[in-house]
């Protein structure tokens, strides 16, 4: 079928035509129209900034047309000259792959799939993609891109008890402490507290929808605890390209590439301690505590921490930091009135740049 834009006529063709072709031959069908070029074409350094989110902010926002023969324009022309711009992406990709550097090469891909779509690279995209998380394909939601911004940390069971209106126990106490990193106060550091009954009479919370967004190059919130069951939607407020992902056992995923206005969700079913990241800048880190108690809340960046509303008796607290490999775990008894705890856990994460989807070293 050819639709108005001769789109539609082209990608049915191409379905018929690539199941047997690799890369190279994709790419020469992809720019069977280009002009010869003067001198080898290779490929781009390894990415240590944001140097190949500028090129994938460039090269599609560029448009159809850019760079195309003076004059002409129309669906026609704009349709050739994206296939010839994703043709170009495919052969540094290819070469970045030959090279070594799978991830940026996924990146090209990436970018030369945002140019024609998906359904036309289907058949090699495994060449690129074999060793990182599972992609998500879902399309794109629209977002908002003026929504003010998220808080820095969220996550409080008390703060959703009071907002679904579940009343307090009658009979309580409440908690207050203090997480300590390597025997000294928290500084600059968010942590997460959980508390579970010993006596195991608890329900489970009710998994629920959340955010973290993109902005400035950074997520937000920085930390977040949900419950088991939930899913986070990964909205872009930001003017360049994105790629959230997570090589997690718990929770391993890769949203892909899109664009400011635009998101996509994951659904995290097992508990634990998540980090994500974004495969375009190698600063932008966050977490996702999965948490299965009822009783769960992030501290502040000073590791303070409060609960209000406890029913007495034998809990298990469990403590982590941003700054540790793994919760720690340990009993406490909560008595009538008012509480108090100091927490102490090390500091043994390794620190600097998470590795890219691919496990590689970045920064």
């Amino acid at each position: 079928m050819v639709s108005a834009g001769g789109g539609a006529y082209y990608i049915d063709l191409m379905k018929i035509r690539t199941p047997t072709v690799g890369v190279a031959a994709l790419a020469t069908v992809l720019a069977c129209s280009t002009p010869a070029r003067s001198g080898p074409r290779s490929a781009e350094p390894a990415d240590r900034g944001d140097r190949t989110d500028r090129s994938v902010d460039k090269t599609v926002a560029a448009g159809p047309g850019a760079g195309g023969a003076p004059g002409r324009r129309g669906p026609v022309p704009e349709r050739a000259q994206l296939l010839r711009e994703a043709a170009d992406q495919l052969d540094k990709a290819q070469s970045a792959l030959d090279n070594g550097n799978r991830n940026l090469a996924e990146q090209l891909f990436s970018t030369a799939e945002l140019l024609v779509g998906a359904e036309v690279l289907a058949p090699v995209a495994r060449e690129f993609r074999e060793g990182a998380p599972p992609r998500v394909t879902t399309p794109t939601q629209k977002v908002d891109p003026s929504a003010p911004p998220q808080p820095r940390v969220a996550g409080s069971s008390e703060a959703e008890d009071e907002k679904d209106r579940v009343p307090p126990p009658r009979i309580e106490g409440s908690l207050t402490g203090a997480l300590q990193i390597d025997g000294r106060p928290a500084s600059g550091a968010f942590g997460l507290i959980t508390l579970d009954p010993v006596d195991g009479k608890s329900k489970p919370r009710i998994p629920k929808k959340h955010k973290i967004e993109q902005r400035n190059r950074e997520f937000l919130p920085h930390v977040m605890a949900v419950p088991v069951g939930s899913t986070v939607s990964f909205p872009n407020q930001d003017t360049v390209f994105h790629n959230v992902f997570s090589t997690s056992p718990l929770g391993a995923f890769d949203l892909g590439l899109y664009k400011v206005g635009e998101a996509r969700e994951f659904t995290f079913q097992n508990e634990g301690i998540i980090r994500i990241g974004c495969n375009l800048h190698a600063n932008m880190t966050a977490y996702i505590a999965v948490v299965a108690a009822p009783a769960y809340v992030v501290t502040d960046e000073t590791g303070h921490f409060a609960f209000k509303h406890l029913a007495p008796g034998k809990y298990k607290l469990r403590a982590w930091s941003e700054r540790s490999k793994a919760p720690i775990a340990q009993d406490i008894v909560i008595k009538v009135g008012k509480n108090d705890v100091t927490v102490g856990v090390a500091a043994d994460a390794v620190p600097g740049p998470q590795p890219d989807k691919f496990g590689g070293k970045r920064g």
